[in-house]
């Protein structure tokens, strides 16, 4: 049995194994499947981005998606580090209370102190009474959780001594230790812990804790260090005086600042300035933390389990640090970790290098005994010539030409009749090399090559060829060629010999016979032609036949498939519910209407191309969501459809529209870049609220646009009640589209009062609509609609336009103190790349000098959109233009914050006006005056309508004025008389 036909039968073997396996282990899965999957609810402090909270939930994550059954992850974020505070932790309670209702949580998973304490508060009223497993917590906080029961964790211990240990095993000679942290409450104990910590070990060194100082001034200090120092950096994101820093651009430049090491506790400082040291790594403890909830999911309880010491440090250091200092690998600690350590083909390739090195030897060996053989073979070649010679005198005498090869060398000798018959003179045709066979005639040459192997191969018993040689004289003769091959009792070549006979004169009669054959052979080929052609018409029939079924085929594929992302299109969802309605008698389906949230201005700002592969990659995602009961359409744009069928109740489709939000929650990575996104979705029930694909469709579209409204990333399901708002809506906006051109907007004029002088500041525009159909339209009726179509871009710039244009008549026709002109302006004009110049240009257009324009920004705007908008506003602001905080206090901003925002003037809401009559509230408005002028600000009150507010804010020193007192909004038309009036009053 040959080698083949064994590893035939292995092959045979193992496939009828792998089937009994597949038989027999079918009946498990299926019983695994029926288990329902388990609920871990992981509840961080901080918020999605902060470096630490990432690697806590990329651990966790990548152990419970590894971990048997596969528990589902839900992950929520307090942002506790940004918003610390009574208002965050409310509303963190709402909405856990609110999507956690109907959802069993088995377990819960918390990362730092705030999530921990907010799970132990409220796990009996929320939280299903879930054991707790903890990550991110230190020593101290640990111990003063008491005992809460059914609990357990990992502990993150801080130790700075080992690292300090390092840095002296490195070098000795440090005397200084430049601490770093912030002035956060955790901050301050993170950082009494490490010095108390370093004291102990170290009482001999000096430490200098830099909480106290700027950004610019810890830059600047640790830039004149001397060698005897080193810098230790725990938790940093906020300077001495409360301006927010991102860790890893400020842990840069201090790494690039530093003229000595900066060592690092937690790992994340790696490739951001970080020398090293004994670094937490918030990976590691996220998969522990996971890892003990794995056991909890699969029956220990929670008590039973120690908490996890000091199971999540690992010694590591920086390599491009290492070279900047002059640091000698060699003289790390044992045990450390390098990172971006340069590449070494000897260190990577040792084992190589040295084989090849061997290898080299033997092959010399080789060519030395290779030598030897030659010499060897010189010698048996001697002998050879000997013999051919008595071989030559045989053969002279023969009729036919006599040939024999030398196997050994390949030497080819040929009888001297040969040479006679061809016109050729002994080694003239090369024959040690075979150059006698390029005398073969072409068309023969390569059946005399084939019927030589097929001998020399053990095919047949002897060779026999017959093929044309070219003479000396250019003709061709035919010889017929007999050979026979010697072997030894190895099978090995020895020679191989035979003879050649010339049959030209037989080949010349052949020649003639052949002749006569193929006249007779044309005249057959003349009678089948007409076979032929009526064969080769009706193929092509058949081959048109083909095409046309394959193009129709196509054609099919690109009516019901959408060309973009391959998923079936608006026509096969139709197709799709037929079927489903006609095969499923009475049962429930659910029409999920998707659509991208703010996918324009992702279209806007990085292109067309980069938006479709958005789109693919969205289509993909969602594939990945679903199961066999999906179907999934895209209706072109940034719009999807999900047929849901055979659900199991509202319950079950609400779950799965979780899954879908969840889902988004995670980045989208195209290229180089990582997007976030969201989706509004809108839910319509089959056959609840409709019993076509038209008509769900449309529910599914009003029900999406409400979760628009509701704050997008979210999902509404369709109610009757929306039909009528989604009407409404549609007639506003369908009226409003012509509102322009129509020109029935119009602008009322608020005056602005200067409170020292009593003099007119200016005006504030205020924009009304007057609809022919629906008559008076409140702003607050049609301004989000404006914003939400997009039409609010070219209100906000007819707005603009007009009320420079008239404020600039109006001081020219005045001979008094020339007026200001303040216009409000939506975010969607401020995220717009040519808003700047769309400014500057009504400036120029209408002539206004740009101090007199006032531009009013609402306080949410600037936390929704700061990056993307300050630095339009800064711009403007250079060139004389006011900026207006408005509605300022009823947003979240600090006044750290407020201190970054380009901003001349602050607006003190209404609300604040109207209950100065309070004590406590009047001393919040004074407090808010005293604020903007301390920060370089002119001030301004909004809704003063009674004398005693007046006195109030005259008192205050307060700016400017504005409210019903002075003057309600005046039409355009009645203001210059109003402006007379009151000057002659």
């Amino acid at each position: 049995m040959d080698l083949r036909q064994t590893g035939l039968k292995v092959f045979r073997s193992l496939l009828l194994l792998m089937m009994l396996c597949g038989i027999f282990y079918q009946p498990a899965q299926a019983s695994a499947e029926e288990l329902p999957p388990k609920n871990v609810l992981v509840l961080h402090s901080y918020h999605k981005g902060f470096a630490w909270t990432d690697e806590q939930g990329t651990g966790i994550e990548q152990t419970l998606k590894s971990a048997p059954g596969q528990p589902l992850i839900y992950s929520e974020y307090m942002d506790w580090k940004r918003y610390p505070g009574a208002d965050n932790l409310k509303q963190f309670y709402q909405t856990i209370k609110l999507k956690y209702q109907s959802v069993h949580i088995d377990a819960v998973l918390t990362t730092d102190d705030a999530a921990l304490s907010f799970a132990i508060k409220y796990r009996q009223e929320i939280l299903d009474n879930a054991p707790i497993i903890y990550s991110g917590i230190n020593e101290l906080g640990a111990e003063s959780l008491g005992d809460p029961g059914n609990i357990t964790g990992v502990i993150e211990k801080i130790n700075p001594a080992r690292t300090i240990d390092m840095a002296l095993e490195i070098n000795p000679s440090v005397k200084q230790v430049y601490i770093l942290y912030d002035n956060t409450e955790s901050g301050l104990s993170t950082g009494k812990m490490v010095m108390e910590q370093i004291s102990t070990l170290h009482p001999d060194l000096q430490l200098h804790p830099l909480n106290r100082f700027s950004r610019q001034e810890i830059l600047d200090q640790v830039s004149a260090l001397s060698s005897d120092s080193v810098v230790l950096m725990t938790t940093y994101y906020s300077d001495s005086t409360g301006r927010t820093l991102e860790f890893d651009r400020f842990a840069g430049e201090l790494g690039e600042s530093s003229s000595v090491p900066v060592y690092h506790i937690y790992d994340f400082g790696l490739n951001h300035g970080a020398f090293g040291g004994s670094l937490i790594s918030g990976l590691i403890q996220g998969r522990t933390a996971a890892g003990l909830a794995v056991r909890i999911l699969e029956g220990e309880q929670a008590d039973n389990i120690p908490v996890v010491n000091n199971s999540s440090v690992r010694s590591v250091f920086d390599y491009n640090e290492l070279q900047r200092f002059g640091v000698s690998v060699k003289k790390l600690p044992q045990g450390s970790e390098v990172i971006n350590k340069p590449f070494s083909f000897y260190e990577t390739y040792k084992t190589l290098v040295l084989g090849i090195i061997a290898a080299f030897a033997v092959l010399v060996s080789f060519i030395l005994i290779l030598l030897f053989y030659v010499q060897l073979v010189k010698k048996i070649r001697s002998n050879l010539e000997k013999s051919n010679e008595r071989f030559a005198v045989a053969t002279y005498g023969s009729d036919a030409v006599i040939w024999d090869v030398d196997m050994s060398s390949m030497t080819y000798y040929f009888s001297d009749s040969w040479y006679e018959l061809l016109g050729y003179e002994r080694d003239e045709l090369n024959e040690a090399r075979n150059g006698w066979m390029e005398l073969i005639h072409p068309e023969d040459a390569e059946d005399e090559s084939r019927q030589r192997a097929n001998h020399l191969e053990g095919r047949t018993s002897y060779y026999y060829s017959e093929f044309r040689v070219r003479c000396k004289t250019g003709e061709y003769k035919w010889f017929q060629t007999r050979g026979k091959v010697l072997r030894n009792s190895s099978g090995g070549f020895v020679r191989f010999a035979g003879s050649m006979v010339d049959v030209t004169d037989r080949k010349g009669y052949e020649s003639k016979l052949q002749m006569s054959y193929q006249e007779l052979e044309s005249t057959y080929e003349e009678l089948t032609a007409l076979q032929d052609e009526l064969l080769e018409q009706y193929t092509k029939v058949v081959e048109n036949q083909s095409l046309l079924q394959t193009s129709e085929e196509k054609y099919r594929l690109l009516a019901y498939n959408d060309v973009l992302s391959g998923l079936p299109n608006r026509l096969s969802l139709a197709e799709a519910l037929e079927v489903f309605i006609k095969e499923h008698n009475g049962g429930h389906a659910a029409l999920f209407f998707l659509d991208i949230d703010n996918f324009k201005y992702i279209n806007d700002t990085l292109g067309h191309t980069f938006g479709d592969e958005l789109l693919v990659k969205v289509g993909e995602r969602l594939l990945q969501l679903g199961d066999e009961r999906s179907r999934y359409f895209r209706f072109g744009g940034d719009e999807f459809v999900i047929l849901f069928q055979d659900n199991r109740g509202f319950s079950e489709i609400i779950a799965y529209a979780e899954s879908i939000v969840q889902g988004f929650r995670e980045p989208f990575e195209l290229h180089a870049s990582v997007v976030h996104i969201s989706t509004s979705i809108g839910i319509a029930q089959y056959p609840e609220n409709g019993s076509d694909a038209e008509e769900l469709l449309k529910n599914a579209d009003i029900a999406m646009y409400k979760a628009k409204e509701a704050g997008k990333g979210t999902y509404v399901v369709y109610g009757r009640d929306m039909q009528q708002h989604f009407d409404e809506r549609m007639v506003i906006e369908s009226h409003l589209r012509s509102a322009i051109t129509n020109q029935e907007l119009s602008l009322h004029y608020q005056p602005l009062v200067d409170t020292a002088s009593g003099e007119i500041w200016g005006f504030e525009a205020l924009i009304r609509w007057n609809s022919p159909v629906l008559g008076f339209v409140s702003p607050l009726s049609f301004i989000k609609i404006a914003e939400d179509c997009r039409l609010i871009v070219p209100i906000g710039e007819w707005v603009l336009r007009t009320a420079c244009r008239f404020i600039k008549e109006l001081n020219s026709q005045s001979h008094g103190r020339d007026s200001h002109i303040s216009v409000n302006i939506s975010v969607i004009q401020l995220m717009l790349e040519n808003f700047t110049d769309m400014v500057l240009g009504i400036l120029q257009e209408t002539g206004l000098p740009p101090e007199y324009l006032e531009l009013e920004i609402t306080e949410s705007i600037f936390m929704e959109s700061f990056e993307a908008i300050s630095s339009k506003l800064e711009s403007l602001k250079e060139k004389g233009i006011g900026i207006a905080l408005d509605d300022f206090g009823t947003g979240y901003s600090s006044l750290s914050y407020l201190k970054q925002l380009p901003i001349t003037t602050l607006k003190i809401d209404k609300s604040f006006i109207d209950s100065v009559d309070s004590p406590n509230n009047m001393s919040l408005a004074r407090s808010i005056v005293t604020i903007g002028h301390d920060m370089g600000l002119k001030v301004t009150a909004e809704g003063v309508e009674t004398p005693d507010q007046l006195a109030f804010l005259e008192r205050t020193r307060c700016d400017k004025i504005q409210g019903y007192y002075i003057s309600r909004p005046i039409p355009q038309k009645d203001v210059a008389k109003w402006v007379k009036e009151r000057r002659v009053g």
